[in-house]
């Protein structure tokens, strides 16, 4: 039997460690030892406080997640870890290597060999980390489809956010981000933004082709949708949850012809779906994971044993900068 640990969101607003034992990995499975585990601050927020709408917890379960969203659960999607053993007929290739997994933070787990993404040689555990949040900021950039030169107007620097601001430059956007807090507005800048702010500027969010909100902020998208000009493209990335949004439809809404649509990480978008399959996206996400700029995303590793006291203040509602977190299950 082999001893781990894992991470539990036990009741609204507490985690804690749990221990136990795994059997040896079966056909087709590899035991993974974790090397760093990223929080996505934004969902396992709204799973840690038991915010999770019920109409939509089918679509959010993963897989590999342990009890249930009315809690206690065990939750997460971003493992990065070391193939240290193999089970029968699993491919001898995968043992180790360096691999990502959607997997709750767990410090040894073991998966299916078909849910384990080889990762590129030499990246830093960490960094890699970004790959799940990096699926969702490049389908938003499918989803928004930006064109070379377009102005775009990206409200939120989370990490989500900041990836967005990053990906839509390099597909040729000319970016201007917005986030009430001056640290990641500073960050933006670091990360090649071209213009960033701290307030929503009515006249910049006029002039934009594409207005792209990650705030989780339903007032942000409001003044978004108000102030959007004629032919503009509205593209929510936020997770509302449970929560209602209200729009101003009226006004110049209309004459305007503003579109609002969703972006969600679960479909690769119409216009590629026909030549992209989810592996050759991650193919793109691993040549992405390659620039070391991101690492200014992600902050001081946290040991495994602190998760408590740092999911208490994700549960508060604690603004994190950097805005990435790691977990570090060595320690």
């Amino acid at each position: 039997m082999i001893p781990a640990r894992s991470i539990w969101f036990e009741r609204p607003g507490v985690a804690a460690l749990r221990e136990e034992t795994l059997a040896d990995p079966g056909p087709g499975e590899a035991l993974v030892r974790a090397l760093a585990c990223g929080v996505s601050a934004g969902t396992e927020r709204l799973v840690l406080t038991g915010r999770v709408p019920p109409d939509i917890r089918a679509a959010m379960a993963l897989p590999t997640q342990r009890g249930s969203f009315d809690l206690p659960t065990s939750y997460g999607y971003a493992a990065v870890g070391l193939v240290e053993a193999i089970g029968a007929g699993t491919s001898p290739d995968l043992l180790g290597r360096v691999v990502f997994a959607l997997h709750p933070h767990h410090d040894r787990f073991i998966s299916n060999e078909r849910s384990l993404r080889p990762l590129p040689e030499g990246l830093p555990a960490p960094r890699a980390t970004l790959a799940a949040n990096l699926e969702t900021a490049l389908n938003a950039v499918w989803d928004a489809e930006i064109a070379l030169g377009e102005r775009v107007v990206v409200v939120g620097l989370g990490v989500v956010g900041q990836l967005v601001a990053r990906l839509s430059t390099l597909a040729g956007g000319r970016v201007a981000c917005i986030d009430p807090d001056e640290r990641r507005v500073a960050l933006a800048r670091e990360l090649g933004c071209a213009a960033a702010f701290t307030t929503i500027d009515p006249s910049i969010v006029a002039e934009a082709d594409v207005l792209i909100d990650a705030s989780g902020s339903p007032d942000a998208l409001a003044a978004l949708v108000a102030a959007a000009g004629y032919e503009a493209r509205v593209l929510v990335v936020s997770w509302y949850g449970e929560r209602g949004v209200t729009l101003p439809l009226g006004g110049r809404f209309h004459p305007n012809r503003v579109t609002i649509r969703s972006s969600q990480v679960g479909a690769i978008p119409p216009r590629a779906r026909a030549r992209f399959t989810f592996e050759r996206r991650f193919s793109v996400v691993n040549e992405l994971l390659r620039d070391e700029r991101l690492d200014l995303l992600v902050g001081p590793l946290v040991p495994f044993t602190d998760a408590p006291r740092l999911y208490a203040a994700l549960a508060a509602g604690e603004a994190w900068h950097p805005p990435h977190r790691v977990l570090d299950p060595a320690r």
